[in-house]
């Protein structure tokens, strides 16, 4: 017969078992493979057909006889494999017991702070060689299986009571979890005992061998296995001499000439109150650089400093940001005395000065400075700058900002006037008047000036008589004045809501209205659809036709009765000048417009600094950081716009990450909305990693681009050392209820006494399940059933 599992009913047509009799230690189950009704039915026509004598050839009794007697054999052991019957019984056997044994060997067990300050490893090593006779025993009644673990799990050869171990721990990373998963799956077979898990606790691992190990301890406590923990090691670690920069800050995207500051954060570890050197190198050319120096005071014990250096870089490009303190005598890790990234220095770009004022009521900026200032962060050619003028005290002298050197052929720069000014709100008494005539003289030389509206802005806001009123396209009449702590003034301002249309034929032509892309139907209407859809504006400033000068173009106008005017252009000098009587465009980005609102506040800002004649498109890619953790997940977006700015959704992108050892693996991307995101994790290598996307549309290759990603050298096992007793507790808590328990190291000899003295074969019930109908003996006797009716009705002249 056959023993085995139960098996579940899997190929139709099937009928649940039938019990047909069933005691406490086994019971008779029908699987038929049709109902019930069905096989009797067929069994009956069967029966039926036995009678049924032929007529051209007369038998004898006896021959007649044996027929019907082989054909209702036939026909029973047919009704026996229709109805699968089987016998299941339950039976106690033996398992063998195994006790396992999982022994830490990381590059941490290399600290020496165990038993008499020696090496955690050297302490498990004698241990273990102490209790080579008990372990002997233990193997004559049980199976001892010894493991050891670092990223992997591997077998250890046990003879007479002695286990081979490594002369030094060299493992690179602790995987606790999977080396308890790899060590249960390894003894399968076996009923274990018990689990001894030697090690400092610390769980140190990269994916996807990173497995918690509360996750693998949850499995010995659902099989009643007791796990005993041994930790090896202090909570604090060992003092060591240690140098180490952490928290490294810069901004990812600069401008050439543009001054660069990198900052970290200097720990120091038995080298209290010295001085040491910290460098910046710069990528170039010739390699790493050294491009600052900087003697640092190391403070207190353990703690903190913070270290700035400074770069000025002359050429557009990538490249690589290092920060190094120099390692000093008896450090035993350098690998954390460097922290690096990456920087992007583009060619030039438009840097941006946002004045904004403090509001009449509340105190505080208003939500449009926000939603600004975030669209135009999108464009990584736009600088802003963002200073609040809260009025105290009154008339701050901002000329320094205004008067420095211009940028116009090296891109901006801390330090280098604005290419534009904008003026959210800002009350004529927010500046003092060499501020504003500083303004005013920087506009005619070309800088570039938008007003936008608020209570305390144009007329209201004292500008009648300022220096910026030669400047503005507007005339402001003598009676406009909103004077702080008076009652709101009405009748200067006009109530929303009101939604905002391009004029014709000017405004529909301009380009800081084209909000629809740049194909033929969009330069005839300027994307009027788009406008009428966008939500309205909450008001706007009152600015009437009579106010407007004769060089000023309304662009865009109100959908009120009197159409007034809501953005007004005008030149003064060599430079260009914006008045936007509206501040609450952020409606557009909370209505769901938040591409048209990119595209108005970018296409203003570049029109205002005459570079909204751009003809070179741009392919592009997005990292959410620079520094990514070994075995951590890469995110990234890629892109391609036109020289408008504007996405093109018909691109296609190929990807690839090139891998510090030089093999490039092609990356998938999905689609998300204009942009694609992508996703690399095969970042278990450290050092640097090179992405470079391709852009095609309709065969034609758009631009290609690259960017580039570290993953930083860290000793994981050595950065932090400290051993973890907390953890290896909570572990043998867990199967508490096996009979668990954290033991100090030098109570495992006892440990191992007491598990010799238990009980090493266990018995355990095990489901055994016998059939016949599917055996071969059934399958020959039915067979020589009909082969035995065939011959004698071929004897007997019956065929």
């Amino acid at each position: 017969g056959q023993r085995d599992a139960i098996p579940a009913c899997s190929t139709p047509p099937c009928s649940p078992p039938v019990v047909l009799g069933a005691t406490m230690n086994f019971e008779i189950r029908l699987q038929p493979v049709v109902s019930i009704p069905v096989v009797v039915i067929v069994t009956v026509v069967l029966l039926g057909l036995l009678f049924v004598r032929p007529r051209h050839v007369q038998l004898s009794g006896y021959q007649w006889s044996a027929l019907i007697g082989l054909r209702l054999v036939v026909v029973l052991l047919m009704l026996f494999a229709m109805l699968r019957p089987s016998f299941v019984y339950t039976k106690t056997e033996p398992v063998a017991a195994s006790l396992v044994m999982l022994i830490d060997d990381s590059r941490s067990m290399q600290v020496a702070d165990s038993l008499g300050d020696k090496p955690r490893w050297e302490t498990v090593k004698h241990l273990l060689q102490s209790a080579a006779s008990d372990i002997s025993r233990l193997n004559k009644r049980l199976k001892v299986a010894a493991y050891e673990f670092d990223r992997d799990t591997r077998k250890l050869r046990v003879q007479n009571g002695e286990i081979s171990l490594p002369a030094m721990a060299q493992g690179d990373e602790s995987a606790i979890g999977s080396a308890i998963s790899d060590a249960l799956a390894r003894e399968t077979n076996k009923r274990v005992l018990a689990t001894l898990l030697l090690s400092d606790g610390a769980q140190r691992a990269l994916a996807p061998r990173d497995t918690p190990p509360q996750v693998a301890v949850r499995r010995l406590a659902a099989d009643n296995i007791p796990l005993f923990t041994f930790t090896f090691g202090k909570s604090g670690g060992r003092e060591r001499a240690d140098l180490s920069l952490d928290d490294l800050v810069t901004n990812e995207t600069i401008f050439a000439k543009t001054p660069t500051e990198v900052r970290a954060q200097l720990t120091a570890n038995g080298y209290a109150n010295q001085r040491v050197k910290v460098q910046l190198f710069w990528e170039s050319a010739k390699g790493m650089e050294v491009v600052d120096t900087q003697l640092v005071d190391t403070g207190v014990e353990g703690g903190s400093v913070p270290v700035a250096l400074h770069y000025t870089p002359l050429t557009p490009g990538e490249y690589k940001v290092t920060l190094r303190v120099e390692p000093r005598e008896g450090e035993l890790v350098t690998t954390n005395n460097e922290v690096s990234t990456f920087v992007t220095v583009r060619a030039g770009g438009i840097n941006v000065l946002y004045l904004v004022g403090a509001q009449r009521i509340a105190g505080e900026p208003g939500p449009e400075q926000r939603f600004v200032r975030a669209a135009l962060a999108r464009s990584p050619d736009i600088v802003v700058q963002r200073k609040l003028i809260d009025y105290n005290p009154m008339g701050v002298d901002i000329v320094d900002l205004i008067k420095r050197p211009s940028t116009a052929s090296t891109g901006p720069r801390t330090g280098s006037a604005p290419d534009v000014i904008v003026l959210d709100d800002v009350d004529v008494q927010g500046l003092n008047l060499a501020s504003w005539q500083a303004m005013a003289d920087r506009v005619r030389h070309g800088t570039g000036l938008i007003m936008l509206g608020g209570y305390h802005s144009f007329g209201p806001g004292g500008f009648r008589d300022s220096p910026l009123a030669d400047v503005l396209p507007l005339r402001f009449g003598p009676a406009q004045r909103q004077s702080f702590g008076d009652r709101l003034r009405e009748d200067v301002q006009i109530p929303g809501p009101l939604h905002m249309q391009p004029t014709t034929p000017i405004g529909v032509q301009h380009p800081i209205m084209k909000l629809e892309g740049t194909g033929a139907a969009a330069n005839r209407s300027g994307g009027a659809d788009l406008w009428s859809k966008l939500p309205p504006l909450d008001g706007a400033n009152l600015i009437a036709q009579s106010e407007l000068k004769p060089n000023a173009q309304v662009l865009a106008i109100a959908d009120d009765a009197q159409h007034h005017p809501l953005l007004v252009a005008g030149e003064a000098g060599d430079g260009r000048v914006l008045a936007f009587a509206g501040d609450s465009t952020w409606h557009w980005q909370m209505g769901g417009f938040g591409d048209a609102h990119r595209r108005f506040w970018r296409q203003c800002i570049l029109w205002l600094a005459k570079k909204d004649e751009q003809t070179q498109g741009r392919v592009w890619i997005r990292l959410a950081g620079r520094r990514v953790t070994r075995g951590g997940r890469v995110e990234f977006n890629v892109g391609a716009e036109n020289p408008q700015g504007e996405p093109i959704a018909s691109a296609q992108f190929h990807i690839s990450v090139q891998t510090p050892d030089g093999r490039t693996e092609t990356v998938p991307a999905i689609r998300v909305g204009s942009d694609w995101l992508a996703t690399f994790r095969q970042t278990t290598k450290p050092g640097d990693y090179r992405i470079t996307t391709t852009a095609n549309d309709t065969n034609r290759e758009i631009g290609k681009a690259e960017a580039r990603f570290l993953v930083p050298n860290a000793d994981l096992e050595l950065d932090r050392p400290a051993a973890e007793p907390t953890l290896m507790t909570q572990l043998a808590e867990a199967t508490k209820a096996a009979g668990g328990a954290a033991l100090a190291p030098e109570e495992l000899p006892a440990l191992l006494k007491r598990l010799a003295e238990k009980p090493t074969e266990v018995k355990q019930d095990v489901i055994a399940k016998v059939t016949y109908w599917d055996t071969w003996p059934y399958f020959l006797v039915f067979v020589g059933l009909l082969g035995t009716e065939w011959f004698l009705r071929k004897r007997w002249g019956l065929v």
